[in-house]
């Protein structure tokens, strides 16, 4: 039995519904998406009738002449919140914790060379310690997890790590897996963006960020000077990353991991 051509759909019709299932195609605002993906928000956005989370709060961070929100004009604000910080609230009393005061902390001698040189500058006042405001600097090195503490001549030590073996390599969301001993002299970043907050409001956290950005850079700048590379680890387990260091995950949590290893200089 043959067809008559009449009955076939006309050329442009075909050429539309082709063009239809080649393309891309939003879904239903009302449809549920039962698996989320970065794919599924980028086609909802056109549809949704709220803006998604992130959008919305990157429109409440921006300022414009009638901008509510009271930024302060000038520095001194910001640099009298810091020095309270650094002078009260990031100063531990070591008395309330040991009767001797003794085993909290390591001398930056006590480092390898190569660690010490990057590390030792944030003892030192100036606008590489002010990156310590809303960003907690974790390093992990010989089994013990530390602080650094601005503008101060040693590390606070947060806690002895057990379990490397299982627990270090376990942070990581990578194929194939990080080796334990890339990670066991490892710095981590944690994030606290309502220290920034607290007076920038919601574009407090965009200052954060730029802060994370700056410390990220000067690492594997001043690393790769003393013979070591650093890798910029960004994507992890969050959760896991956020219990190993002991933060909530919401005031404060991990942003960056960074791992070192040995320049070859035989090449």
């Amino acid at each position: 039995m043959t067809v008559e051509p009449s009955h076939l759909a006309p050329e442009p019709l075909l050429k539309r519904i082709q063009m239809f299932l080649e393309t891309s195609i939003i879904p239903s605002p009302h449809s549920i998406d039962l698996s989320h993906s970065a794919a599924s928000d980028y086609l909802y956005r056109q549809v949704r009738p709220k803006p998604h989370v992130a959008e919305l709060y990157h429109e409440n961070s921006k300022l414009n002449p009638h901008s509510t929100l009271q930024v302060p004009s000038d520095t001194s604000t910001l640099e009298q919140v810091r020095r309270w910080f650094f002078e009260t609230a990031y100063r531990v009393d070591e008395e309330t914790l040991v009767d001797n005061g003794s085993g909290l902390r390591i001398p930056y001698d006590q480092l390898p060379g190569w660690l010490q040189g990057p590390l030792k500058l944030f003892s030192e006042p100036g606008s590489l310690a002010d990156l310590l405001y809303a960003a907690d600097l974790l390093v992990l090195h010989d089994g013990m997890l530390a602080r650094i503490v601005p503008e101060s001549d040693y590390l606070w030590i947060e806690r002895e790590v057990k379990n490397e073996a299982t627990l270090l390599p376990g942070l990581f969301w990578r194929s194939p897996p990080v080796r334990l001993e890339e990670c066991l002299t490892m710095l981590i970043i944690v994030a606290c963006p309502w220290r920034y907050m607290l007076l920038y409001g919601p574009r407090g956290y965009r200052h954060t960020l730029l802060d994370v950005g700056r410390l990220l850079g000067y690492f594997q700048h001043r690393c790769e000077f003393y013979g070591h590379s650093a890798t910029v680890y960004q994507d992890f387990l969050d959760t896991k990353a956020d219990e190993f260091v002991q933060a909530d995950g919401v005031e404060r949590s991990v942003y960056a991991l960074l791992t070192f290893s040995p320049i070859n200089t035989d090449e």
